[in-house]
């Protein structure tokens, strides 16, 4: 039986719950049974999935680690964990891409497996700013509170929806330290700190997952000035991932505006895996999995 290690990003914020995480995580259970595959889970902040790998794969009383599965923090810990596991073990790379992929790729080792799966974060970023035109008026002012922007998904996003937002419309950004309510929350308080003292109107608030708009809407309107408070309180609300028991109920009830789902891709990574063990099939080194807007109708056919 082929040994997977599969190590997700968490928060170190007390009591935050990233749910697309955990449907990761159940995802990936579900699909190993299914397979006939043994998968270890791990939930580890980003800075310390180099040190959980070195730990696991260095463990001689355990049975060997055929691949590891990890959504790496920033683009440095992605060259890290490639040179740490080449020639070692397989590896599949989740909602991350560096060049180092393909350099690492051509040397990688006979008979282990490599490759990236990646929601299409640039798809995301469109779709969103697509949401964003359908609801922001003519001239009106969108805030855009961004994951981490070490991060190659929070870049692209980002780089997406400017691109894809209509002329005419003026956006704001603001960086969260990490992808939860409380990093939401404490964004927005960062931004308002500028604007506070401006006049302006802010027709949406774009985030780049659900947790992180929750938290910007509860910063929002604990703000003290209440002309600020009402511009803010009319504003669409907008996530990412629409995970079914979080940001999909969300929207369902009329909190959020609308979301993108971001499917969990870690079922798609074990099955390319497998197939790659039975068949000898590689593994992609660039595959995509497919956004899609939540409600559909929050963009225009």
């Amino acid at each position: 039986m082929k040994t997977i290690l599969l190590v997700l990003p968490t928060s170190t914020a007390p009591g935050a719950v990233d749910y697309y995480q955990v449907l990761q995580e159940e995802t990936a259970i579900a699909e190993a049974a299914a397979l006939g595959l043994a998968i270890e889970v791990v939930h580890a902040p980003g800075f310390d999935h180099l040190r959980v790998i070195r730990k696991r794969l260095g463990d001689s009383g355990a049975s060997a680690v055929d691949a590891v599965v990890v959504e790496p923090g920033s683009l440095s810990s992605t060259e890290l964990v490639l040179k740490e596991l080449k020639g070692r073990a397989g590896l599949v790379l989740l909602n991350a891409w560096s060049p180092a992929v393909e350099e690492h790729a051509a040397s990688w080792g006979a008979g282990l497996p490599i490759g990236t799966l990646s929601t299409d974060h640039a798809e995301i970023g469109r779709i969103q700013a697509l949401q964003v035109n359908a609801v922001a008026s003519e001239g009106g002012s969108v805030l855009c509170v961004t994951g981490s922007l070490r991060s190659s998904a929070a870049q692209q996003r980002l780089e997406a929806l400017k691109a894809t937002l209509r002329p005419g419309l003026t956006l704001h950004d603001t960086e969260a330290g990490e992808w939860t309510e409380e990093g939401g929350a404490r964004a927005f308080e960062s931004w308002y700190g500028l604007f506070r003292s401006r006049r302006f109107e802010l027709h949406a608030i774009a985030a780049q997952s659900d947790e992180l708009a929750i938290g910007a809407r509860r910063a929002a309107f604990a703000v003290t000035t209440p002309a600020h408070r009402d511009t803010f309180a009319g504003a669409k609300l907008l996530g990412v991932d629409a995970c079914p028991g979080y940001g999909k109920r969300l929207v369902d009830e009329g909190t959020l505006t609308a979301s993108v789902v971001a499917p969990a891709n870690t079922g798609d990574a074990l099955r390319r895996l497998n197939r790659f063990w039975q068949t000898g099939q590689p593994v992609a080194l660039r595959a995509y999995t497919r956004p899609l807007p939540y409600p559909p109708s929050s963009v225009a056919s």
